[in-house]
């Protein structure tokens, strides 16, 4: 039996995670009853549905000690779902693309979708390198006020010539 600090604290511990996760996953976590958990947020008002709407069926592993702790779990099972259907996502995209001619390939909304598809695939691989910066600085010299007058008068004999070829 839970003393009355202990009992609020564990309460407490599942409303926090409960807005990570939704009530049902967090009942889970702690491994209490969900009509529990239910009851609890009717009774003290924690009004999850309001800030949390689209609750999902997350994975968590039951007594963990913190809200912190059972987000972990969560949070490292759905990276490790979200990378396994990235990789399946841009294999499929690959293999069709494969079967494809090379002028529906050369088509821009295509290729576009397969340099998506190719950066989706470098992600779940993790194919990318470490990012390296690279400083480039480039000296551009300005004209003078001279050489820009220069320029306007040979602009305007262009524009002179252009006018007398038409006519």
């Amino acid at each position: 039996m839970l003393s009355r600090v202990e009992a609020e604290n564990l309460r407490e511990h599942v409303r926090c995670l409960a807005l990570q996760i939704g009530l049902r996953p967090a009942a889970r976590a702690y491994g209490l009853s969900e009509s529990r958990v239910m009851k609890w947020s009717e009774r003290y008002r924690w009004r999850i549905a309001l800030l949390r709407p689209s609750a999902t069926n997350a994975d968590v592993s039951a007594n963990v000690s913190a809200p912190v702790d059972a987000l972990l779990n969560v949070l490292a099972n759905e990276a490790s779902r979200t990378r396994l259907a990235m990789a399946r996502v841009a294999r499929r995209a690959f293999e069709h693309g494969d079967e494809l001619s090379d002028e529906d390939l050369h088509e821009m909304s295509r290729a576009i979708a397969l340099e998506k598809h190719g950066r989706i695939a470098s992600i779940a691989h993790r194919w990318q390198s470490e990012a390296v910066n690279v400083g480039v600085q480039v000296n551009v010299p300005m004209p003078s006020e001279a050489e820009r007058d220069e320029m306007r008068s040979i602009d305007a004999k262009l524009d002179a010539i252009a006018e007398r070829l038409k006519s």
